[in-house]
């Protein structure tokens, strides 16, 4: 069974190493290798066949009286098949059959590297399963206590904050695995006397997998939100730049150049991912995020609206963060990223002006245009929005609306009758234009409000 929070073990293990260190079982062994101490053993197997392998399961200990160990091939056919079935080793029990163990058997057993063990008259094979359930009763016992008393710890380091990277790799070191397979596909054991794991205490450490997060996702929330309202103080003049230094040097990135760049609510776990080593402020108008200069490319890269700053040094940062917020308004008013460069135009400072500015050159200036009878309401729309659009150029005025130039005069001279502006004036014209703009705005938006026809 896999857990989100560990991979299982197949429970705890008893070696060939533990039952030669059981004095009850009187264990000898005859051909054995330094490796062999650390070999698992599931469980003990008697058998007095040739060829028991139908029988047989991997890592067993198979144990023999070798009544059929007789024939010249006999011992060379049983280890084989012993060796083919995985098991851990062989057990011959002297006394009844055999005095001394084969001379066969013990060549067999070296030739394919298969460990035998001598087991003394008076021992019987039952005493050896015996042996593997109390080591094996003995170690989960060890290892549940170990378990609980880890748990305690990591759910400890959980609330004092620790990463759940941090927690994977104590459970690693603690039993054993490779940190991989913490939290990993498939089952995986540790060597020696115990095992990965338990089921239960998977299920606990995602638990508490999950409170770290939590309290990580909060603590970052929090940092973000400190920063933010600092961010927020340098803007207004309210804090030095100088404060924001910490910040800056605890991410390497307070001695360069920097930029600022102001990002829609709710993005900064967006942003903190994508760039992990920029100052990251929830502010008052924006996710706020101060860092080394970034290129356009990389700024449009996460697909989101946002504003940024030109280079400056850190003490430049007020100016910085106010430049940031104004492009962060015009391009959430047209969409996509926006810049220094794209502040200064005409129509992106009337983009920046709060909607009731705006608004009374509608009213003041256009309702009269716009409540004209007759007909006339929409040529002298057209004939301004053309005119604005001509440079304020009368001939190219009537050729764009395909009417005679004094047409054009006429219509013009009406809407300074209307207005109490002259569009054949800077003054006037900017005026009207400013108003224009508006009207043109409000009509987008009320058009992208209408829900869609089904």
């Amino acid at each position: 069974m896999v857990n989100d929070g560990v991979a299982l073990g197949v429970g705890p293990r008893v070696t060939i190493g533990e039952l030669l260190a059981d004095a009850t079982l009187g264990l000898v062994p005859i051909v054995m290798t330094e490796g062999d101490v650390s070999a698992p053993v599931a469980w003990a197997h008697a058998t007095e066949q040739i060829d028991p392998r139908p029988h047989l399961r991997p890592r067993e200990f198979v144990c023999t009286l070798g009544s059929a160990l007789i024939g010249p091939r006999a011992s060379k056919t049983f280890v084989e098949a012993l060796v083919e079935s995985g098991a851990a080793c062989a057990g011959i029990g002297l006394g009844e059959v055999h005095l001394d163990p084969p001379t066969d058997l013990v060549d067999a057993c070296r030739v394919h590297g298969l460990p035998l063990l001598v087991i003394p008259h008076g021992t019987p094979f039952l005493a050896v399963n015996d042996a593997i359930l109390r080591r094996r009763s003995e170690a989960e016992t060890e290892a549940r206590r170990m378990e609980t008393s880890l748990l305690g710890e990591l759910l400890q380091r959980a609330r004092s904050g620790a990463t759940e990277e941090q927690l994977r790799a104590q459970v690693s070191s603690s039993f054993g695995v490779p940190k991989r397979s913490v939290g990993g596909r498939g089952a995986v054991a540790r060597g020696g006397a115990a095992s990965g794991p338990s089921e239960e205490f998977a299920e606990q450490f995602a638990s508490i997998v999950e409170i770290a997060r939590v309290q990580v996702e909060r603590a970052a929330a929090e940092q973000r939100l400190r920063v933010g309202q600092l961010i927020d103080f340098v803007e207004q003049g309210l804090a030095h730049a100088g404060a924001l230094s910490p910040e800056l040097e605890a991410r390497g990135i307070g001695a360069g150049p920097l930029q600022v760049s102001a990002w829609p609510d709710g993005s900064a776990d967006a942003v903190t991912k994508r760039w992990p080593d920029a100052v990251v402020g929830a502010t008052s108008r924006s996710v706020t995020m101060i860092t080394a200069p970034m290129s356009l490319e990389e700024t449009q890269s996460l697909g989101l609206v946002c504003g940024y700053s030109s280079t400056v040094s850190s003490s430049q940062l007020r100016s910085a963060i106010s430049e940031a917020w104004s492009a962060f308004t015009l391009a959430r008013s047209r969409g996509g990223v926006a810049g220094p460069r794209d502040l200064v135009s005409f129509e992106a400072l009337l983009e920046q002006l709060p909607a009731d500015v705006p608004k009374r050159f509608v009213e003041r200036l256009l309702a009269p245009i716009i409540d004209a009878e007759g007909s006339s309401r929409s040529e002298l729309l057209e004939t301004l929005r053309a005119y604005v659009a001509a440079d304020q150029h009368v001939q190219r005025t009537a050729d764009a609306l395909f009417v005679h130039v004094n047409t054009v005069r006429h219509r013009l001279r009406r809407i300074r009758e209307l207005s109490g502006r002259d569009p054949m004036t800077l003054h006037g014209v900017t005026d009207l234009r400013i108003a224009l703009w508006a009207h043109e705005r409000r009509r987008a938006v009320s058009a992208r409000l209408v829900p869609p026809l089904r």
